[in-house]
């Protein structure tokens, strides 16, 4: 059986804008696209990990670096994968009220700076478990 290669990214941005109400249209979007992934907000710096069609994945990304409502954005990594990390979450959402990025990091002792993708996607995983 042959399955198509997923893109997967990470990417971080600084200064981002996510309110309810977009965070609700990405999700849908996402849905329609046949993506999936988580993103977290930590005080005005939101980490996102898209997975999904080589294709899907760049246009979203395209238009993520596009909006104002952004800046500062850079990718961590982009690999190809034929698992999806997160399979069933069309955009897992967690912010620093919730579960903080900083003190999961100290507590392990994971460098943000620069942040190891490997870390980034750990704590999004414990995440996205805990909303399950």
């Amino acid at each position: 059986m042959h399955v198509d290669p997923l893109s997967q990214r990470s990417a971080y941005a600084a200064g981002g804008r996510c309110r309810a109400r977009h965070c609700g249209q990405s999700r849908r979007k996402n849905e329609e696209t046949g993506w999936t992934g988580f993103l977290h907000r930590e005080s005005d710096i939101y980490y996102q990990w898209l997975e999904g069609p080589e294709d899907e994945v760049m246009a979203t990304f395209s238009r993520i670096s596009a909006d104002d409502r952004h800046s500062d954005v850079e990718v961590l990594d982009h690999k190809q994968s034929t698992t999806r990390s997160f399979p069933t979450w069309s955009t897992g959402y967690g912010t620093s009220k919730t579960s903080s990025l900083f003190d999961w990091a100290a507590g392990r002792n994971a460098p943000l700076h620069p942040p190891r993708v490997s870390d980034i996607l750990a704590f999004m995983k414990e995440c996205a478990e805990r909303q399950e």
